[in-house]
């Protein structure tokens, strides 16, 4: 009688644990397919405000790395504009990075540039600065940087000003084509390891219905981007998350300064196999992490 109720409450406990291996296979299914079908998604922007803390500054990565700092340009209020100064310069004197992006729309003439000349530390490291004009390509830039372990980074600066008078259907379109004709002249001449290419603009779209044009130059550019082996695309903030991928190509965003909760800098570490990408409030607090290995291809 024992063995009898002994093997009955084994059947059940089996059929017990079938079950629940039957319910957790079927859960994880249902969760990698909804993950699938939102992969190429832009993600809506979250304040970093509420977004956990990762860290902070002094905890990021290894000394090892090749590091240089990104930043949106623009105008902010003084306070705000003292914090982030002081802050970059704590990531200058920590991780010595090599240079700086500044992600601008007026170029050399921009308020965070003139404001950052007044810090010493700032000023022992280049900075190279975006531009959106509206004439021809001015602020469009190459440079090449020899990575400590026989690699190169290539960092593209292009004018985003002539796309945006594309997207404003502008009836001359020589600028944008001239803009076109030199990015593909610029990445064909060389080949390197790693390639960013940088402008004040954002490319993704978050809202592809009724914006052919838009969607026009982003499949033109991405053409570009994937046939040409980018690595990624930096801009200002749009509509998105900071963090997105699409094709292999990687597109960063930044904190714009309107906003006090995204006063923000992005970190970057390169070593032979990834750059690993910070986004560090102005309070030193690390609020993002992304990596982008050499196929270009990212992950939170």
């Amino acid at each position: 009688m024992d063995g009898d109720a002994s093997g009955a409450y084994h059947h059940g406990r089996s059929k017990e644990v079938s079950w629940l291996r039957t319910f957790l296979t079927q859960a994880a299914l249902c969760f990698f397919l909804f993950a699938a079908f939102k992969i190429g998604e832009p993600q809506i922007e979250v304040p970093l405000s509420s977004a956990p803390d990762l860290g902070t500054v002094r905890s990021v990565g290894p000394s090892t790395d090749f590091y240089f700092l990104s930043v949106a340009g623009g105008s902010r209020p003084i306070e705000s504009q003292f914090r982030l100064l002081k802050q970059m310069e704590m990531f200058a004197k920590i991780y010595k990075p090599k240079f700086v992006l500044n992600i601008a729309q007026l170029g050399e003439e921009d308020p965070l540039w003139y404001n950052a000349t007044h810090h010493p530390e700032l000023l022992k490291m280049p900075w190279y600065t975006t531009t959106a004009s509206k004439g021809r390509g001015i602020g469009n830039f190459m440079k090449k940087i020899e990575l400590p372990y026989e690699q190169v980074l290539e960092i593209i600066g292009i004018d985003t000003g002539p796309f945006q008078n594309f997207l404003q259907n502008e009836t001359n379109n020589t600028d944008f084509k001239e803009q076109i004709d030199w990015l593909r002249q610029t990445l064909a001449i060389t080949t390197t390891d790693w390639r960013i290419v940088v402008g004040f603009n954002p490319l993704v779209i978050c809202n592809k219905k009724n914006n052919k044009e838009a969607m026009k130059l982003w499949g033109l550019l991405q053409d570009i981007f994937l046939r040409y082996t980018v690595n990624a695309y930096l801009s200002s903030n749009g509509c998105s998350s900071y963090f997105y991928s699409d094709g292999g190509i990687s597109y960063i965003e930044h904190p714009r300064p309107t906003d006090k909760l995204h006063n923000g800098i992005l970190l970057h570490g390169v070593s032979p196999l990834y750059i690993k990408t910070y986004l560090v409030d102005s309070e030193g607090r690390v609020k993002l992490k992304y990596s982008s290995t050499q196929q270009g291809r990212g992950a939170i």
